[in-house]
């Protein structure tokens, strides 16, 4: 019997190689003439894509301010930044270009630009949101955070070293502009580390209490393009198909999470994120197999699904076999991938558990696990994770 649910993603997708031309053309048929782009510090912003993109804009004539100041896990102060430029260039609409924290940033920005105060007062809910923002166009440049279909932006309190996430449907980017084009130049780490996060995401959607058939469907998809195309996209960058199917599993991916939600994976990740500065998509790759792990040992069917969607031929396993399968599929891709084993890996140290527990036990999603956790859980997971082979 299927429970009751709701789905729904409002987000227009244009997919395919050079899609990025058609932004030009759709910002003249909506009468954009000002715009806003936010992007993050690093390379991307002298990327040839990039340039060109503001090239096109110019000639047809049409008024451009960058905001380049976007860090890895955008800060409260660098939503703040990007709120008062946008106050004062009266923008039309805005275009978020790169990875997951410019695409963060840019609905922040617009949301506290519609809706009033600090993006402060949203993460620790002393305002609400009432009111939709500027048409905002997302262009991913990664195939990790599927955050151009996706109405969550996480921000990093510096002051409390938390990353927070807010989420509502009037953050919804209005387009996304998914052209893996783009993806190509990608690093292999910086590869690795987003196919990762779009594993994790279509992983914690497909065990999450609020799982439904259509974000099933979805998250299983997702799975199955990852399992065979991030090794190929890591070894060979300039591989497109490879490019190609790594874009729609991450777009699909935020797809399913957006609706079914995520767990305790990102619950962990997040303060490994701010408290140690590791990249998200790393964080979830180390935390997932050992959460996948302690949901294994009160038994989970689901992960039978994900063994054979990793492409594990289940049919002579035990349900047991076929669990712990799915777990050492995860372990064997991310060893091909370079992905850190243990939190030792990445210089945390034991003493850091209770740390990390205490903020992950606040996480908003905690209770969309499949296997209800208290703190005492956390522990045992944290824990396991300074140890080798989740299996």
């Amino acid at each position: 019997m299927v429970n009751d649910f709701t789905f729904g993603i409002s987000t227009k997708v244009i997919f395919g190689r050079n899609a990025i031309k058609n932004v030009v053309p759709i910002c003249e048929s909506r009468g954009i003439a000002k715009i806003l782009i936010i992007t993050g510090r690093t390379a991307t912003k002298k990327s040839p894509h990039f340039l060109s993109l503001l090239e096109q804009l110019h000639l047809a004539g049409m008024k451009v301010q960058v905001f380049s100041e976007v860090e890895a896990d955008p800060s409260a102060e660098t939503v703040g930044q990007g709120v008062s430029l946008l106050q004062e260039t009266q923008a039309d609409a805005i275009v978020a270009f790169g990875g997951g924290s410019p695409m963060d940033a840019a609905k922040s920005i617009n949301m506290v630009h519609a809706n009033g105060g600090s993006i402060l007062d949203y993460l620790y809910g002393r305002r609400t949101i009432t009111k939709s923002g500027l048409p905002l166009l997302c262009i991913p440049t990664t195939a990790g955070t599927g955050s151009e279909v996706t109405a969550a932006a996480v921000t990093s309190d510096r002051q409390s070293k938390q990353k927070i996430g807010v989420s509502h449907e009037l953050m919804m980017p209005s387009l996304a502009i998914v052209d893996p084009v783009l993806h190509a130049s990608m690093p292999p780490d910086v590869t690795a580390a987003t196919g990762i996060d779009a594993l994790t995401h279509a992983v914690e959607a497909f065990v999450a209490v609020k799982a439904n058939p259509i974000t099933d469907g979805l998250a299983m998809q997702a799975i199955k393009l990852i399992g065979s195309n991030l090794r190929r996209a890591y070894l060979q960058g300039d591989d497109l198909e490879a490019r190609s199917n790594m874009a729609v599993a991450s777009l699909i991916a935020g797809a399913a999470f957006t609706n079914a939600g995520l767990g305790a994976v990102h619950g962990i990740a997040h303060p490994i994120g701010a408290q140690f500065g590791i990249s998200h998509g790393v964080a979830n790759g180390i935390m997932l197999p050992y959460v996948l792990d302690y949901y294994r040992q009160a038994g989970n069917a689901k992960l039978r699904d994900i063994a054979q969607a990793l492409g594990v031929d289940t049919h002579e396993l035990t349900d047991q076999e076929a669990q712990t399968a799915a777990i050492t599929a995860i372990n064997t891709l991310k060893k091909d991938l370079s992905i850190p084993e243990t939190l030792g890996d990445v210089q945390i140290s034991l003493t850091e558990i209770e740390n990390i527990c205490k903020d992950a036990a606040t996480y908003r999603l905690l209770p969309n696990s499949p296997r209800q956790l208290a703190i005492e859980d956390l522990r045992i997971i944290v824990a396991s994770a300074f140890e080798k082979s989740a299996q």
